[in-house]
């Protein structure tokens, strides 16, 4: 999804793309630069809508897309209000300290992002550096609603002293730094900045080779260096499939063993928390050529044991553990197994529209897994009916462009566009109970 972009410079149509982005449009200039980048689209109806105030995870996604960057495919469970497609996005900005949550431990990604949490974002993943804003900075910031000691202070001096800001309608006697964003705005931001970092990047290039001699010296790295990175230890590990290994965690941190599927297989993967105390989580994930993963799995969790029945097409995987507790020991066995036939995305059951499936989980059936095409865009909604509560996710595979962040959920309208879904329906109660539930794709 995500591609590099330098500042596209466009000869724009005298026709305008979208009915309410007309010629005369404050960010039309803007707004079109960035369609034509592929980074941010236009509505289904044909719109853009630029008075729309932007969320906070849809404004990840445009940066992901503006910086050309890829979120890590194991960068999961960050907030537990996070999950859908966009939550690795999320989950890589918070590892990468772009973004944080509220102190009630949630990310809310559906809320609007305020001018100030984007500007936040924005300088953070564009590299740029921050400045310090005091006092003697109140020549260039003269907004009568902007504290000295605000904590978006220094992001906003950056704004201006690199360019960012201002933009056309905010050069006003205020800035309301707690206003949302809209998609006007937010285009307006993204392009000065891919301008700034096209500066940037020339005037870098310019110093760098003024001085080519001192910088490889500059760049050798030292014996020390070498010593305190080798002596880090190692975040994954490439084994070979199938395997059985122990280890111990460092911290609360994650592990991950990356392997190759070379032939169709069952395969049932336990992941033990060898000392008792606390929990343990596990995930699979299909790693595409882009580095991306549509294909996840998501493993039952029974106190100390994590447990996934999975059935594998070829091709590369990586399986991530994360425990609760700190340093716990553990052990991981992946080893061929047997399914009931559905146990996977290459094994899902075609949905069929308005034709209910009554199915009962049973025994050691953790999961079952449905797929269904949209030949043109339509409203649907996956509704599935059980007493007893069970996990539902809708996977969006990588034919189908979603316009925003926003994915479809079960038991929701949804407009869903032109492409392939999976829908994974996963046991919750313990082992070996029964679980009846009931799919239609309506």
């Amino acid at each position: 999804m995500a591609m590099v972009v330098a500042a596209p410079v466009l000869a724009l149509a005298s026709g305008s793309l979208f009915p309410d982005v007309p010629a005369n449009h404050i960010y039309r200039e803007e707004i079109e630069e960035l369609v034509a980048a592929k980074i941010i689209n236009g509505n289904d109806n044909g719109t853009f809508a630029p008075e729309r105030a932007v969320n906070r995870a849809e404004m990840l996604t445009l940066l992901y897309r503006a910086t050309g960057r890829t979120p890590d495919p194991t960068a999961a469970a960050c907030f537990p209000d996070v999950h859908g497609w966009y939550e690795f996005y999320v989950c890589d900005a918070a590892a990468n300290r772009f973004v944080q949550g509220y102190p009630d431990g949630t990310f809310r990604p559906a809320a609007s992002v305020t001018r100030a949490e984007a500007l936040k974002m924005m300088i953070g993943m564009f590299k740029i550096d921050t400045e310090t804003y005091g006092v003697a900075e109140r020549d260039i910031i003269k907004f009568v609603d902007v504290s000295t000691s605000a904590w978006y202070s220094g992001y906003l001096y950056t704004a201006f002293k690199t360019g960012i800001l201002p933009i056309a309608g905010q050069n006003g006697a205020r800035f309301y730094p707690d206003w949302p964003l809209l998609r006007g705005e937010a285009a307006a931001y993204i392009s000065h900045a891919l301008h700034v970092e096209l500066k940037q990047a020339r005037q870098s290039s310019s110093a760098t080779q003024a001085s080519s001699a001192v910088a490889s010296t500059a760049a050798a790295p030292s014996a020390a260096s070498n010593a305190a990175a080798s002596s880090e230890r190692p975040t994954s590990q490439a084994v070979l499939f199938p395997f059985t290994v122990s280890g111990k965690f460092v911290a609360k941190k994650s592990f991950s063993y990356t392997f190759t599927v070379d032939m169709d297989a069952v395969a049932l993967t336990t992941v033990k928390l060898t000392g008792g105390a606390g929990a343990v989580s596990c995930r699979l994930y299909l790693i595409a050529a882009s580095g991306f993963s549509s294909e996840y799995y998501l493993g039952y969790q029974d106190g100390a044991n994590c447990t996934l029945l999975t059935s594998l097409k070829p091709g590369n995987y990586q399986l991530q553990i994360q425990p609760t507790v700190a340093d716990a020991a553990y052990s991981v066995d992946m080893n061929f197994s047997t399914g009931d036939g559905n146990d996977g995305f290459k094994e899902s059951k075609r949905l069929l529209p308005n034709i209910p499936k009554t199915v009962t989980l049973s025994g050691t059936n953790y999961a079952d897994y449905y797929t269904f095409s949209v030949p043109k865009d339509a409203t649907m909604k996956i509704e599935l009916s059980h007493t007893t509560p069970m996990k539902c996710i809708v996977y969006a595979l990588e034919d189908v462009d979603l316009a925003s962040f926003t994915g479809p959920e079960c038991n929701q309208t949804f407009l869903y566009t032109q492409g392939t879904y999976v829908v994974s329906v996963t046991r919750t109660a313990a082992k070996g109970a029964k679980q009846t539930y009931t799919i239609t794709l309506r």
